[in-house]
């Protein structure tokens, strides 16, 4: 009993003891949460107004553009007032590289020099970054920004014989003017939740200088809160196409037909509650009609011809009374286009997203030209690769004839297995299949993605695994980097050991900042002599807001640097000093930045070509 009574006691002074340590652990209430925030927050803008401070040493117009533009959208958040200012400061630097531009293309002796319009290029990615915080400031400095050369390029295109693009879809006018339309109306729809009467009035307006797919967008929303309106416009949209030559302008007929095949197909809405827009019939039968008659003309465009055998089947719905006619076109087409005809026609369905895995391996056999033969492989890789039905993935890849080819779809689909089972959390089952990959950059990759997942459950056992899949992953890779694809794949590795263990990885990236400065430094040398493909002018590296398309190391790899900065902010931010150009130093510390504030959340995947749509181009 004593013992009994003992051991009583002993196990209630264990539990006050226990109570009182939990009770002297310090919790953070909401307001050291907002002081955290506040004084991160304070950090950040502090280091936004350096790199903002750093634009005054860059020469070119245009990067002070892009750092003004990508700081204002980093600012938003913080200081709406300061974001505002810094767009608008964009926005002079934009009119003051306009004026810089149109006066290299006059005094240019290249022949080709109007081609290249780097103008539309800065524009084409600052003013959408405006837009995704005020539709209506980026509609303003989108007339404020217009090239004197894209106005007078726009008055053109809206004469009545204007020209539109050849056979070979090219007119360097229609083009600009097409994607200035395109960013117009896509503002005008971001506008419309905020002020439909203002949207419809610019959509208006927009038509004047032709019609982009966005439109549709656009007149879904009003149909929800205005059928009738949505539908008069519709209207508008389509006798604005009718008006038009349709023999002759070919982006306008491009037009008609993406619009007559939405009338012909609707896609599915991703809310199924919602109505959908639909065009007046009326209104579709009338362009239908001159669509037709469009077709019915002579012609020896290979385009036009493909057009006509994609539309016959919603042309004779529209307008049955031209069917006859239209097929005999089609049977003339047949005889008398060139060979080349037949081969556009095998090379339509190698970019038809619907065209399934088994259509394309029957299509092989058709192919001539190694470039269709390598397109058709490619695709047919990736498709194979969606396959979750293991038995038809297989009997797909046993078929390929290529031996190459079939490896590497073997591998690819093997890949997309280990990542299906990584994402639904059968990590064990994952890292089992890694190890029977033959190519080391897939078994990296791989190795990678599955360790990241293993870090996100958080448990011990977890954060163990993925350190020891890092470690795997590292054992693959040659530290001293010395061609461009050793170095992917220690970037690929710095990226895990980011997520995984940031000490790693910022030990690894460092050495990397000397041989980008070195790359940058001999890029910029060899610029003086390609002057009209490089990524330098007057010495400078021409900074973009997108660099997915960048060749420049240091921008292929921002998404490394941005997880780097995300787990030790200061200490990238200190790295970032170490890039000895201005151009480059400054850029690095805005994506920085950027990757830090991002918000992690992965947003919806948009569902493109819903419906079993075919869009005409």
């Amino acid at each position: 009993m004593r013992i009994g009574k003992l051991l009583s006691h002993a196990f209630l002074l264990l539990c006050l003891a226990l109570t009182g340590a939990a009770q002297d652990k310090p919790t953070e209430t909401d307001a050291d949460k907002q002081k955290k925030k506040k004084e991160i927050d304070e950090r950040v803008m502090q280091l936004l107004e350096n790199a903002v401070g750093e634009a005054d040493s860059l020469r070119l117009s245009q990067n002070k553009a892009v750092i003004y533009a990508m700081a204002g959208d980093l600012f938003w958040k913080l200081d709406e007032k300061r974001g505002r200012d810094l767009f608008r400061s964009a926005a002079n630097e934009i009119l003051a590289f306009n004026l810089e531009n149109e006066k290299e293309i006059r005094d240019s002796n290249d022949a080709y020099a109007d081609l290249f319009d780097y103008s539309s290029n800065v524009r084409g990615e600052i003013l959408p970054l405006v837009a995704k915080h005020d539709a209506e400031l980026a509609l303003e400095m989108l007339l404020q920004t217009r090239p004197t050369r894209l106005t007078e390029a726009i008055h053109r295109m809206s004469l009545p014989n204007a020209k539109g693009s050849d056979m070979m879809g090219w007119n360097p006018d229609r083009q600009r003017v097409n994607q200035e339309v395109a960013l117009e109306q896509q503002f005008a729809l971001m506008a419309a939740d905020e002020n439909p009467d203002r949207a419809v009035k610019l959509i208006k307006d927009s038509l004047a200088k032709g019609v982009s797919m966005n439109v549709l967008a656009l007149l879904q929303k009003l149909n929800r809160k205005d059928e009738k309106r949505a539908t008069e416009l519709g209207g508008e949209v389509l006798k604005k196409l009718g008006e038009s030559d349709l023999t002759k302008n070919e982006d306008d007929l491009r037009a008609a037909l993406n619009l007559l095949q939405y009338a012909f197909k609707p896609p599915t809405p991703t809310n199924p509650k919602e109505k959908q827009f639909i065009f007046s019939e009326s209104h579709v039968k009338d362009l239908a009609g001159k669509v037709a008659n469009a077709f019915l003309q002579p012609s020896r465009s290979v385009s036009l011809a493909m057009s006509l055998n994609m539309a016959l089947p919603m042309l004779e719905k529209y307008a049955p009374e031209k069917t006859a006619g239209l097929r005999l076109r089609v049977s003339e087409n047949d005889n008398t286009m060139p060979p080349e005809f037949k081969l556009q026609q095998q090379r339509q369905k190698l970019w038809d997203p619907n065209a399934t895995p088994e259509e394309l391996l029957a299509s092989l056999p058709k192919l001539q030209g190694e470039y269709d033969k390598a397109s058709a492989y490619e695709a047919l890789k990736r498709k194979i690769a969606e396959i979750e039905d293991e038995a038809r993935a297989k009997k797909l890849i046993d078929q390929i004839p290529d031996e190459k080819t079939k490896l590497a779809a073997q591998e690819q689909f093997e890949a997309a297995r280990i990542g299906r089972s990584a994402t639904a959390g059968k990590l064990d089952e994952a890292r089992a299949m890694i190890g029977n990959l033959t190519k080391k950059k897939t078994q990296i990759q791989r190795l990678v993605a599955v360790a990241t997942e293993f870090k996100k459950k958080g448990g011990e056992k977890d954060i163990e695994n993925a350190k020891g899949l890092m470690k795997d992953a590292r054992s693959f890779v040659n530290e001293s980097a010395e061609t461009e694809e050793e170095v992917a794949d220690l970037m690929e590795v710095i990226k895990g050991y980011a997520v995984v263990d940031p000490a790693i990885g910022f030990k690894m990236y460092e050495p990397m900042i000397d041989m980008m400065n070195a790359y940058i430094q001999a890029s910029s040398v060899s610029a003086k002599y390609h002057t009209r493909y490089s990524n330098f002018r007057k010495g400078e590296l021409a900074l973009k807001i997108n660099t997915s398309t960048w060749e420049q190391p240091i921008f292929r790899y921002i998404p490394q640097v941005q997880l780097l900065g995300k787990a030790d902010l200061d200490r990238m931010n200190t790295m970032a000093e170490r890039f000895t150009r201005p151009d480059a130093r400054v850029a690095v510390k805005l994506y920085v930045l950027q990757g830090f504030l991002k918000d992690d959340k992965k947003p919806e995947d948009p569902k493109p070509n819903q419906g079993g749509m075919i869009y005409f181009y």
